[in-house]
């Protein structure tokens, strides 16, 4: 009886190159799904930051007391600033909020998608964002 030698399979020649061809041809998939993975990450959270940034100018503009005056566009634009600074207050609805009335806030964020292939898939790049929420003036 010959006795087995598993260790020695793996050196059968061509069995190597073979490994390096697969490898070769599955590492371009990989990449494009890891770098698909961090592009819609990206845009998940850029998504998620507009949206924070609308209940929060929404918020503000309808909680906000000071001397009795009610704030305007650009003062909750202002104070949004200072909390996200990459997101914009394109609408404020009505611009200057009164008590028992509704107030809405949208807000605009722009994220770049980086992958090229993964860009393909949307016309406009940088591809914009938009949070909107309404709130009951205070």
């Amino acid at each position: 009886m010959r006795p087995s030698r598993p260790a020695k399979r793996h050196l059968l020649p061509g069995g190597e190159a073979g490994a390096m061809v697969e490898f070769a041809l599955v590492l371009p998939v990989l990449v494009l799904c890891l770098c698909g993975i961090i592009d819609f990450g990206n845009i998940f959270l850029q998504w998620n930051l507009a949206n924070e940034a609308s209940r929060e100018a929404a918020r503000y503009a309808a909680t906000y007391k000071s001397s009795g005056n009610p704030p305007n566009k650009t003062a909750v634009q202002t104070y949004i600033n200072g909390i996200y600074p990459s997101v914009t207050l394109s609408q404020l609805t009505p611009s200057t909020p009164t008590s028992g009335n509704t107030v809405t806030a949208t807000v605009t964020n722009s994220v770049t998608i980086m992958t090229p292939i993964i860009s393909a898939f949307f016309p406009n790049n940088p591809f914009t964002l938009t949070g909107k929420t309404t709130m009951l003036v205070e």
